[in-house]
């Protein structure tokens, strides 16, 4: 009779092999007339195992086997495999199937709290089918088929649940303080990034991206070069085969994918903060603590303007398909100044630059025919535009509507992390001062406070009231953000930002104060002069009906 080695290959349900299936770990004896059964809730490895290890269960097994006249047949195995949570057991069902179908007598298990920790319920259920058949656990000395053993193993089994719900709320109290710290807790590190020993915080990751290239980029370095580039217009794919071009992998013999790109835009800990649990499928990724805060996670290796700049340009050129809404890429990609800015008068579809022309698509697109296309040579469209850009911004008073609404785009795209902590602060506000206010309501219109349960009312009101100081205070320590636009209300360095900006930055800049411009057909036949009549701008912030006033801006 075999016993097991440290040289055994575990390929056993719950272990690192893919299928899932009542395999016996070991076969002893075919004609054999008891099961043994063996858990581990943790699979370790190069660690010290707290938990009686399965070799040393196994072993066990065969010996009280032998000594009470059973010849050991088959060993069931769950490695890494919880008792206590709803999830399926290969080798626990498969011995129980043994026991029930008559292929053994007996069935030994360690201890009780191996074989489960759902409590006295889930035991007594299996013993009230054993029929003459019996379930030993050996080191509580326990056995199904004698009566006395029933009311302790009933109370094991309990004893066995409570610890593991104490067990389960001490592991969930832990993992939540340390998130609030700020301790990096997953197993595995974004690319790009290390955590640091002595704090378990995270920090940029200085080894070099190309091995045996010390003096080539780091791997921080190409987090800050994707992000870069698709913030600057370049697709994921364009991005993907650039980088392995220049020799830069995820790892050896892997290649990079899309969507371990688009996952690089999302992950909060590029940016400094924790991530929340299933952070990839959440429409804000990022953890926060009790009150409602962010929490940091260490130093992120591209700013959140960044990021948000490059999810930004993704989104664009993502759209939805379908009755389900599938978001689906779309290749085309800004490459002109104006592109996505200019719409026909005729239909309102946006014109497509074409040669040395922007015109409207209608011929090429589908749908209602365009009763008045419009076509404007480019060169032509950009001056106008731009120079109505600019004289509506110089001409704009302080306090102009316009101004505003520039500022806080402005705000929007260069200091996302400011905005969106100044705004959640005034939501937190806004939420207990509605939480006070249906206090006080329940409490003299409802008449939900009287009688026995007056007395709770004192007692909720102070909770309310310090709720909304505590807010307030919060709010008080957020200074308001500012947006540095000053230079957008001077015609030369409105010019000469534009002059140094790329294409990108320059849409960047016409979509602050631009939501559009429509275009008209010209006027005449032959070739006629552009005039600015045949623009009309829809500026953020203000009425879009043109006057007299806005013709003569652009002149």
């Amino acid at each position: 009779m075999s016993t097991l080695t440290a040289e055994r290959p575990t390929t056993f349900a719950g272990s690192n092999s893919r299928a899932r299936v009542a395999v016996p770990y070991q076969i002893l004896d075919p004609n054999g007339d008891m099961d043994i059964y063996a858990r581990k809730s943790v699979s370790r490895k190069g660690r010290e195992d707290r938990e009686l290890s399965v070799n040393q269960q196994i072993n066990d097994g065969i010996r009280w086997g032998e000594w009470n006249g059973y010849r050991p047949r088959f060993v069931w195995v769950d490695n890494g495999i919880s008792g206590s949570k709803d999830v399926h057991r290969p080798g626990y069902d498969a011995g129980l199937r043994a026991l029930e179908s008559g292929a053994t007598r007996c069935l030994w298990s360690y201890k009780l709290d191996r074989f489960s920790r759902k409590g006295a319920l889930a035991v007594l259920t299996i013993m009230d089918r054993l029929e003459g058949k019996r379930i030993f656990f050996g080191s509580d000395n326990l056995d199904t088929s004698e009566p006395k053993d029933r009311r302790m193993i009933m109370w094991r089994a309990e004893d066995a649940k409570e610890f593991s719900d104490q067990l389960s709320d001490r592991v969930a109290d832990a993992w939540r303080y340390s998130k609030d710290e700020g301790i990096w807790l997953a197993k595995r590190v974004p690319y790009g990034l290390k955590k640091d020993p002595k704090t378990r915080r995270l920090v940029p990751d200085p080894s070099p991206a190309i091995p045996g290239e010390p003096d080539g980029p780091t791997k921080a370095d190409v987090i800050r070069r994707i992000v870069r580039e698709v913030g600057g217009g370049a697709t994921v794919p364009v991005v993907i085969t650039r980088l392995q071009a220049d020799g830069i992998f995820p790892q050896p013999g892997r290649i990079w994918s899309p969507n371990r790109l688009y996952k690089i835009l999302r992950h909060p800990a590029y940016i400094g903060f924790q991530p929340a649990s299933d952070w990839d499928d959440r429409e804000d990724p990022i953890y926060r603590n009790d009150k409602g805060q962010r929490v940091t996670v260490g130093k992120g290796v591209v700013t959140e303007a960044q990021q948000l700049k490059a999810r930004k340009v993704v989104a664009e050129r993502t759209a939805l398909f379908g009755k389900k809404g599938t978001k689906r890429g779309v290749r085309s990609v800004g490459r002109h100044e104006l592109s996505g800015v200019m719409h026909c008068s005729g239909c309102g579809r946006t014109l497509i630059k074409r040669g040395r022309s922007f015109g409207c698509p209608h011929k090429n697109a589908g749908g209602k025919p365009c009763d008045n296309p419009t076509s404007i040579t480019a060169t032509h469209a950009e001056s106008f535009v731009f120079q109505a850009f600019v004289n509506r911004l110089t001409a704009s008073a302080p306090d102009s509507p316009l101004l505003h609404a520039v500022a806080a785009r402005w705000l929007d795209t260069h200091r996302p992390d400011s905005v969106a902590e100044r705004r959640e602060a005034e939501e937190r506000l806004e939420n207990a001062k509605a939480a006070l206010e249906d206090l006080v309501t329940a409490k003299y219109k409802r008449k939900e406070f009287e009688g026995p349960a007056a007395q709770f009312y004192p007692g909720l009101l102070k909770e309310a009231e310090d709720a909304v100081r505590a807010a307030e205070n919060v709010l008080s320590q957020i200074p308001e953000p500012t947006a540095d636009i000053g230079y957008l209300l001077d015609a030369d360095t409105i010019r000469e930002a534009w002059e140094q900006a790329t294409t990108e930055e320059r849409r960047e800049l016409l979509f602050l104060a631009l939501d559009g411009v429509c275009v008209r057909p010209k006027f005449g036949a032959g070739r006629t002069p552009v005039t600015p009549e045949r623009f009309h701008y829809a500026w953020t912030g203000i009425n879009r009906v043109i006057t007299p006033a806005d013709v003569e801006l652009v002149a």
